[in-house]
């Protein structure tokens, strides 16, 4: 499974039009788009298109910036995993995480329990 990142153009249209979920540590901005194109190749099925985006206000230097958009990142791709949803044929919206103040000190135990339970009690996840 891989992460294609979005455009910055792409990043405006999910922050203004996307639907938004709030946790202690991030903020997710989910935009569902219309499947009205071709089929999808084989090998881009486990595709998914989302960014990572980490202020200035939240960590001020670009080293903390990484770190914590390095750590959602991660902190995804396990939640996936452990959610069993990596081979099956399931539909995940493009997305943007916003990290918070709070997760530069929170456990990655912590990030990936809020992801999982986000992803299901949201119904986010279409299988």
């Amino acid at each position: 499974m891989t992460i294609k990142s979005l455009s910055s153009t792409q990043i405006a249209l999910i922050m203004k039009k996307g639907r938004a979920y709030n946790s202690g540590f991030f903020l997710l901005k989910v935009f569902e788009k219309k499947e009205t194109g071709p089929v999808v190749p084989k090998d881009k099925v486990n595709q998914l298109e989302g960014s990572f985006v980490c202020s200035k206000k939240v960590c001020i230097k670009a080293i903390d910036r990484n770190k914590s958009k390095r750590r959602l990142r991660e902190a995804f791709v396990t939640a996936i995993k452990e959610l069993g949803l990596e081979d099956k044929n399931t539909t995940i919206p493009s997305f943007v995480f916003l990290s918070k103040e709070t997760s530069k000190n929170a456990g990655f135990g912590e990030i990936v329990s809020d992801i999982k339970q986000i992803l299901v009690k949201e119904d986010i996840i279409k299988q």
